[in-house]
């Protein structure tokens, strides 16, 4: 398990369960390459606030001490749980996060009817995965989901409260960029 020892493929009930396993992977790699091609202030701003959300599921979890459910025999599953405790869901509060900031953003995309739909269900077929493959339990979900709508909202509630915050982010971004070329 992790970067040393990998579960394979073939390990997995499934090869959509080994896919979902790698959320933190994809979703991480997605948004980083999305925030480097737009280098504006707000998906930069959001890419912090879901760095943020994982770090703050993952203190919680050591206030609570929530075990995570025991593992399934060897035989019916080799992929093992992890050693961390279980109480929020850690992809639970991150897919979360994305959903609640990012949905209601959807109608100003091109075609916010995909783009709502493929959120709601890469965020469903997560956090259906994390009980599926035996890492957390409903209720260790269902607090990462609640957390994450709560952090998403106080995350959002900040970039409209404070205007300044793009302002102040873009000039840090350009001038990070500009000896490069790549400032906007």
């Amino acid at each position: 398990m992790g970067v040393r020892h990998p579960h394979k493929p073939s390990e997995y009930p499934s090869f959509i369960l080994y896919l979902l396993d790698k959320t933190h992977l994809t979703v991480t790699a997605a948004t980083t390459i999305y925030v480097l091609y737009q280098r504006r202030a707000h998906p930069l701003y959001f890419g912090i606030g879901a760095i943020l959300s994982s770090i703050s599921a993952k203190l919680v979890k050591h206030f609570i001490r929530d075990p995570r459910p025991p593992p399934a025999s060897s035989i019916s599953s080799p992929v093992r749980p992890k050693r961390t405790y279980g109480m929020p869901s850690t992809h639970s509060t991150v897919l979360t996060f994305f959903l609640a900031y990012l949905l209601p953003q959807s109608p100003t995309f091109t075609h916010p009817y995909i783009y709502g739909t493929s959120i709601a269900a890469y965020w469903a077929a997560g956090v259906w995965s994390r009980t599926k493959l035996g890492y957390h339990t409903w209720p260790q979900c269902l607090g990462g989901i609640f957390f994450g709508a709560a952090l998403a909202w106080g995350w959002n509630s900040l970039w409209i409260g404070q205007p300044s915050l793009e302002g102040n982010i873009q000039t840090l971004i350009d001038l990070m960029l500009s000896p490069l070329g790549l400032s906007n």
